[in-house]
């Protein structure tokens, strides 16, 4: 999967810090039944790799309504999979997207590019910060705040 693989490989890596508080799922594909387990969760952040963003990474959130153009029962974006959990089932999750800059996607290729393998450490490293600050957040006492 050349550099496709950026997103599974960063779960992968991620898991094995096994992080408190921490879900990780690796899945190629997403599909139409996440939509409904997206609300059990207060934060959700998808992993993957992308031409689109600047080296070495690009964290956004996601749009909070984009109604998708297009349904497949055996795949479906990120954006399409947030629209419908919070239309059909109330969701209020926070929802990002860590998109890794990737660069070579050959489909015979096992391995992940050197450039990428660079933005995928850069990544690992945000990632973490991140998920520890919120982690701080949520066990902070009331009325306080761990973020600088």
């Amino acid at each position: 999967r050349g550099d496709d693989g950026l997103g599974p490989a960063l779960i992968e890596q991620l898991a094995a810090l096994a992080l408190a508080g921490v879900e990780t799922r690796v899945d190629y594909q997403l599909c139409v039944e996440y939509a409904l387990e997206l609300g059990d969760f207060k934060r959700v952040i998808f992993v993957d790799a992308s031409l689109d963003v600047a080296p070495p990474y690009r964290h956004y959130t996601l749009p909070e309504s984009v109604m998708p153009t297009a349904l497949d029962t055996h795949s479906i974006s990120p954006e399409a999979l947030v629209y419908l959990a919070r239309t059909l089932f109330g969701a209020s999750s926070e929802v990002s997207m860590l998109a890794i800059r990737g660069y070579q996607f050959e489909p015979f290729s096992e391995s992940i590019s050197a450039a990428a393998k660079q933005n995928l450490i850069a990544a690992l490293r945000y990632l973490t910060q991140t998920i520890k600050a919120y982690l701080k957040v949520e066990s902070a006492p009331e009325g306080r705040s761990h973020l600088p």
